[in-house]
């Protein structure tokens, strides 16, 4: 197994790397997050670590995806079918990339049939922060948890108060506009933003792809956001919140037709949070989000998913801890061109949670049941410790179980060539461990984890007689995944500020050691930011192993590795003006991350910004 010799090879190149030489302190990130425990808690008071794609990352990403940006983070690949607005996939620790939570402002969003969510459809314009925590997390979210959650959270007035205004002009026909504004009056929190983008794309099929189609897959976006929080007397508050993203994406699926996708994601949701009781905090919410997908060309039919959500969660300080109990009902509903056999379901959960810290231990514990009208119960739990063992070293570890809930395509779907689903199906299983260890030495914050997931029962179809092309999906797969993750951030003598990650892996087919579709088994970022008084430098590298676009690393789906440079600058050319640039793939590198699908090449982007100073 290649893991151990690998894992120590990134280890020593970090260890060599200029962070080694940092001799000032830098700022501890106490900044807020609630994805690790579904409550806010400082960053580095988590049990289980969150990484955080900040305002400033999503700025000098320009008109880029959100896809990208999740890159740039430590134990997380993606794969995208060619440019922007292209279908895209996440994988998290070298879990399948419908092993992820996704969730915009506290709500889930999705496709039932799929089982994914469409990051490539959420505009970066939007976005104010995007929240990532590995591992199994069932426990808190329910089901589809094994690799982790996803938690992208839209403009708020206290974090981005104020107008935001853009202009963004870019190569291959790149257009965006976006605006936000967002404010503080009396006791009213107010947000809203807007954005369009408009790409002429270029052709991202492969001309030794059989649909290789020599035509240019352009985008269209449009996204619209809206928020609202009444703050009351005794510390109540009232929200209601608003997403939409239109999208129009043209695709080559086939050599002759001009395929177009048409798709819309949307939430809306209102909450109440405050005091129950003496002592007592809890937070009321309901939700609905919609994922619709249309295709036209050489093939018309449509997808769209309806989920309806309704959670309740109470939290008690008692005992020199938080104890958390909660409520939670949904319904996924599906309306398809497809004739399923049910076209609904509906999930009722129950969890339980403890958090405290005894001297210099922190404990997490959280257990949860899950009852699906299609499949049953299923219950998981987790435990999770953290030892500060001084003032700048802290070990940490975990233990959880997750699982993934069989999609409507793969429990219902029928076609015309004999493939059916199976209603017998069982949720895939997990069972993660990591252990962990913070270090803050010499102004770097240095992390490493060391992570063994196993995974059974996995969905795959299977061709039900040989020769037949008539497949079936069967709880047949076993996957193991161990790695290391190594990351470090600081600022250097010279005021440059530095985020690498390093990620070692071993994602395998436990049956045949087959390396698991679209992961390497190393890869790694490497992110720098100059400033220069009113100027601002900075680069991306990013490092990707070779991948295997098949289940059983069949001749010709074997992808190269490849390494990407991005530059990008920034001129405050007043206190309310601002100039940003970036080149994407500096060196042109050609490559793929899905098989005859190529990804972008060398593309410059100019951005004016206008934040008005009132």
């Amino acid at each position: 197994m290649m893991f151990p010799r690998t894992a120590l090879a990134l280890a020593t190149l970090l260890a060599a790397s200029p962070l080694g030489a940092f001799a000032q302190s830098t700022p501890s990130d106490d900044d807020l997050v609630v994805t690790a425990a579904r409550q806010p808690q400082r960053a580095r008071a988590a049990v289980r670590p969150v990484q955080v794609i900040t305002a400033e990352d999503i700025r000098a990403a320009g008109a880029g995806s959100l896809t990208e940006l999740l890159r740039s983070l430590g134990g997380v690949e993606t794969s995208t079918n060619g440019g922007l607005g292209q279908i895209s996939g996440v994988f998290m620790r070298g879990a399948n990339s419908d092993h992820t939570v996704v969730l915009v402002d506290g709500v889930r969003i999705g496709s039932a049939t799929l089982g994914t969510a469409p990051l490539e459809a959420i505009p970066l314009a939007l976005i104010e922060r995007v929240e990532l925590l590995p591992g199994a997390s069932s426990s808190l979210y329910g089901a589809d948890a094994i690799g982790g959650v996803i938690q992208i959270f839209t403009k708020t007035a206290q974090r981005s108060p104020g107008v935001d205004l853009s202009w963004t002009a870019g190569e291959r026909g790149l257009a965006r506009v976006a605006g936000s504004y967002a404010a503080r009056l009396g006791q009213t929190e107010l947000s809203l933003g807007a954005t369009a983008l408009r790409s002429d794309g270029y052709n991202v099929s492969d001309p030794s792809f059989w649909g290789y189609n020599p035509d240019r897959d352009g985008s269209r976006q449009l996204g619209l956001q809206a928020r609202v929080v009444q703050h009351l007397d005794g510390g109540h508050q009232l929200g209601l919140q608003f997403l939409r993203s239109d999208s129009t994406v043209q695709y080559d699926a086939t050599a002759v037709a001009d395929d177009l996708s048409r798709d819309r994601t949307q939430t809306l949701a209102a909450h109440w949070s405050g005091p129950l009781l003496p002592g007592v905090e809890h937070t009321l919410r309901l939700a609905r989000s919609w994922d619709d997908n249309h295709l036209a060309g050489s093939s018309t039919v449509f997808t769209d998913t309806t989920q309806d959500q309704l959670s309740w969660i109470g939290r008690h300080r008692v005992a020199g801890g938080t104890l958390s109990a909660g409520l939670e009902w949904s319904r996924q509903a599906v309306d398809s061109a497809t004739a399923y056999a049910r076209d609904s379901r509906n999930v009722g959960s129950g969890l339980l949670g403890w958090q405290a810290a005894y001297g210099a231990l922190s404990v997490q514990a959280d257990l949860r049941h899950d009852r699906n009208s299609q499949y049953g119960g299923h219950s998981t739990g987790q435990l999770g410790l953290a030892w500060q063992a001084s003032s700048s070293l802290r070990l940490r570890g975990a233990l959880g179980s997750a699982f993934k809930a069989p999609t409507f395509n793969q429990l219902y779907y029928s076609d015309n060539f004999g493939s059916n689903g199976n209603p017998a199906l069982q949720p895939e299983r997990s069972v993660n461990a990591e252990l962990g260890a913070d270090l803050s030495a010499g102004g770097v914050q240095w992390s490493a984890t060391l992570f063994s997931n196993r995974i059974r029962q996995l969905i795959n179809w299977v061709e039900t007689v040989p020769g037949s092309f008539s497949y079936q999906p069967r709880n047949t797969a076993r996957a193991r995944i161990d790695g290391l993750v190594l990351g470090a951030s600081g600022t250097l003598p010279t005021g440059t500020r530095v985020r690498v990650s390093l990620t070692a892996q071993s994602p395998e087919d436990s049956d045949t050691g087959a390396q698991l579709q679209r992961r390497a088994r190393q890869f790694a970022q490497l992110h720098l930011v100059q400033p220069m008084g009113d100027w601002s430098l900075g680069s991306d590298l990013g490092y990707s192993g070779a991948r295997w676009d098949s289940v059983d690393e069949s001749a010709g789906t074997r992808m190269g590795g490849y390494a990407t440079l991005a530059l990008f600058a920034r001129w405050r050319v007043t206190p309310e003006w601002s100039l940003e640039g970036r080149v994407d793939n500096l060196t042109d590198r050609s490559y793929q991350q899905a098989l005859g699908y190529v990804a972008p090449g060398r593309q410059a982007q100019l951005t004016l910004r206008w934040t008005p100073l009132f």
